[in-house]
């Protein structure tokens, strides 16, 4: 009797801890603030295409169709409570490269989609029914399929050819009329204005000439920031959704629209770019040289690799939400001696 008292205590003491355990990783992003508004998207331009870091291996699988996996420093359980099929068929699709049906619920909208799947509001218009139809308004029961993350949509302006816009993304005309959504015949080049195009997987390689910058080391070698740190994201484009807090969220996250760039905060050489195991993503960590090194994750994509010497204020890369993310921001660490500090201490 004494060992089924004791043991029921523990059990009820193990869930008591897990009630209150906090997956630092894990985001949830808030309502912008009112007044916020996003920068406006710049036009595309002619651009060779942009090279595309090589596709790293997703971590092991956080969720499958059991339930969901909590992973603690020292226990790890199994909580199985049900999920819908929806569910499930969305957490085994890699959100960066597949495409996923959705079926619409009363009071659906397109902007509340785009935040619920971290896809931004320009590439939910590109979205298309089942059949492969333009979704004119959505109705409950409908069955649409959520664009990938890395899926852009192009609305044509007047004028516009298939040829120009192919050449912007970096693909051919053939790849885009090969797309059945584009509903494009195999000899036809005329395009209405406002027609909606879907540019398959484009997001890595399309970038506007504002935000075309190249890692190149300096000649002398001179790698060394200055301690004076910038932003890592434009002014105005973000509000902070998470602040620092010792021992729980040691870093600093900012929710901002899908494809915001990221600044290099002050001047230094990468240390280590590409897919994270631990949660973070696709990121990039920069050794300033002074002491400071700082880490930039749940990038969308990234254009630095390890041994790049980037400037201040260089674009390394763009806001997403890979790795353990649920919604597109920038999750910021500063380190001073190896000890994570506040980001706000330091900035301006």
């Amino acid at each position: 009797m004494k060992r089924l008292f004791f043991s029921l205590f523990g059990a009820l003491l193990v869930m008591g801890w897990l009630d209150g355990v906090q997956v630092a990783s894990a985001y949830d992003p808030p309502s912008p603030p009112r007044g916020f508004q996003a920068p406006p998207t710049p036009a595309p331009a002619a651009l060779p295409p942009a090279a595309t870091p090589a596709p790293s291996p997703e971590p092991d699988a956080r969720r499958d169709s059991a339930g969901t996996r909590l992973f603690l420093p020292f226990l790890t359980l199994q909580l199985a409570w049900p999920q819908t099929s929806q569910t499930a068929k969305a957490q085994d699709a890699n959100p960066l490269t597949e495409r996923f049906l959705y079926t619409i619920k009363p009071g659906d909208t397109l902007a509340d989609l785009a935040v619920e799947f971290g896809r931004d509001v320009k590439s939910m218009s590109c979205v298309r029914t089942e059949s492969g139809d333009e979704v004119m308004r959505l109705i409950p029961g409908q069955r649409i399929v959520i664009p990938a993350l890395t899926d852009l949509c192009h609305i044509v302006k007047a004028g516009q050819t298939l040829e120009q816009i192919a050449a912007w993304y970096g693909v051919t005309p053939q790849t885009l009329m090969a797309v059945p959504e584009n509903h494009l015949a195999s000899d036809a080049r005329t395009l209405q204005a406002g027609q909606t195009l879907l540019i398959p997987h484009a997001r890595s390689r399309y970038r506007s000439p504002e935000e075309v910058h190249v890692a190149q080391p300096r000649r002398d070698g001179w790698w060394y920031g200055d301690g004076e740190f910038i932003w890592p994201l434009p002014r105005g484009s973000f509000w902070i959704s998470q602040r620092f807090k010792h021992g729980k969220h040691m870093a600093l996250d900012m929710a901002a629209p899908l494809g915001t760039p990221v600044y290099a905060a002050d001047m230094g050489r990468v240390v280590k770019a590409g897919w994270s195991e631990i949660g973070y993503g696709y990121r990039v960590i920069i050794d300033h040289g002074i002491d400071y090194i700082t880490l930039y994750a749940h990038l969308s994509e990234y254009y630095v690799q390890s041994g790049d010497i980037v400037q201040k204020g260089e674009i390394i890369g763009r806001v997403g939400t890979t790795g353990n993310s649920t919604g597109p921001h920038l999750h910021f660490e500063i380190r001073d001696y190896g000890y994570l500090i506040d980001p706000l201490l330091v900035l301006p």
